[in-house]
């Protein structure tokens, strides 16, 4: 099992076990309705000045696009959602609210839970994401700064071809996280929420896990010398 995964041993073996019945019908109604909203942002904004133009995931920046971007934003208020909304979630007492899935690196094992209404405001409800995400936006520099770009890109591979790139990477931790296992928690609920707006993305039922730079060795059969031949291979393959 990877790092940080701890509830198998304690009967928990799929990510629904997670969740409570109420909180997995609560999350996938939300991440449904992303679709509709798209819908009705997208007529709204067709029927101003804004060509109907191709989607953001193409460099986009009309009526599809600005719906495209507004359900992004409210496929970031679910991922808040689910990690307020399951059944690792304990009681803050200082604050008397819950504590978050991911208080760390990890999904622990937990003997009780803190379970609040997504129906109402604040700390685990929807309208509370929406407002952590909206005011999370306010620093952006949207408008003040010159047109830019993101790419994802492999470090073991070349980088040529780009323009003075700015490189932002991770280093390993060897076995210590599991980001790629750990990011499924949220990748389920973005990927019914956000499939057709980032296809590319989304391709994949999980989060690709092959490439990787950590040595997890239930990815080889248990076998620990090869997970750790893997990461340096790969290691030296991205600083040379």
């Amino acid at each position: 099992m990877p790092a940080g995964f701890r509830r198998p041993l304690f009967g928990m073996t799929t990510y629904a076990d997670l969740f409570t019945p109420r909180q997995l019908v609560a999350l996938d109604t939300f991440s449904e309705l992303v679709g509709e909203v798209w819908q009705g942002v997208h007529r709204e904004a067709a029927n101003t000045s804004l060509p109907d133009g191709v989607p953001l995931n193409d460099g986009g920046a009309g009526a599809r696009a600005y719906a495209d971007a507004v359900v992004t934003y409210l496929g970031f208020a679910i991922s808040k959602m689910a990690d307020r909304g399951s059944s690792i979630c304990t009681w803050f007492t200082e604050r008397d609210s819950t504590r978050n899935t991911f208080a760390r690196q990890a999904i622990p094992m937990t003997w009780d839970y803190a379970e609040l209404n997504t129906l109402l405001e604040g700390t685990g409800s929807f309208l509370g994401a929406v407002e952590w995400t909206a005011e999370s936006l306010d620093g952006v520099p949207s408008f003040a700064a010159p047109p830019s770009s993101s790419h994802q890109s492999d470090a073991t591979s070349s980088i040529n071809g780009l323009v003075n790139p700015l490189i932002s990477t991770d280093p390993p931790y060897y076995d210590n996280i599991g980001y790629a296992d750990l990011s499924d928690f949220f990748y389920v609920w973005l990927r019914r929420s956000l499939g057709a707006v980032y296809p590319d993305i989304f391709r994949t039922v999980l989060v690709p896990k092959g490439a990787e730079l950590v040595a997890t060795p239930y990815r080889f059969n248990g076998n620990k010398r090869r997970a750790q031949e893997f990461l340096r291979e790969r290691t030296q393959r991205s600083v040379h």
